[in-house]
């Protein structure tokens, strides 16, 4: 019986499309792709997530390397507005938390993410919606390294089998069920909803 649901941030709590970003910015040329690699595919973007160095510290040999490629100034400009630009909130996942936690189902936040971004998130209120969660700066751990998700039930007192995750990375579901957790790839908040009902979490 599924007594716990686990939702990521970016992608299904909150939008987080980069390359769909890019297409928006740059249609698909040379730019966009360039940025796409560099910054959201950098490795220092993936150590952002884990919490071994700060903004500037990551931003800084990204802004190095564009200027010297010639993409300074998009770069510059992308690195001022991504956040606001793409990380709007998914209402209609909230929503479903909201009612999740109405009907007396745990609910916690398991996401990839760095401490200023997950500040700005705060502000908006959203950690407040769940019951508990790990983001993985706290840890130095990310998705999908088994070892985060068992820091989550370990420190939540929660079983896999009765723990369902979700997540809009495939990668991400399997690390869930390499963990004995439930894992669903996320697409949208209506086909979790249905997912959650055929598990019989709650119904209507």
């Amino acid at each position: 019986m599924i007594r716990n649901v686990v939702f990521d941030f970016g992608g299904v709590t909150v939008e987080y499309d980069p390359a769909g970003y890019m297409e928006r910015m740059y249609g698909g040329g040379e730019t966009g792709r360039y940025i796409l690699e560099n910054l959201f595919g950098s490795p220092l973007w993936a150590m952002l997530d884990m919490g071994t160095v700060t903004r500037a510290e990551a931003c800084g040999p990204i802004l190095e390397k564009a200027d010297r490629d010639g993409f300074g100034e998009d770069m510059r400009f992308v690195m001022d507005h991504w956040f606001e630009d793409m990380m709007g909130t998914k209402e209609d996942t909230v929503a479903l938390i909201r009612e999740l936690r109405e009907r007396g189902v745990h609910v916690y936040y398991l996401t990839n993410m760095p401490a200023d971004i997950w500040e700005k998130l705060i502000a908006r209120g959203l950690r407040d919606i769940f019951e508990g969660g790990i983001a993985s700066f706290e840890v130095h751990l990310t998705k999908p390294d088994i070892r985060i998700y068992r820091r989550l039930l370990d420190e939540q007192g929660i079983r896999p089998e009765e723990t369902v995750f979700f997540d809009d990375m495939e990668r991400n579901v399997e690390g869930a069920r390499a963990a004995g957790i439930r894992g669903e790839l996320f697409t949208d908040a209506g086909s979790a909803r249905e997912t959650l009902r055929a598990l019989g979490v709650f119904e209507g």
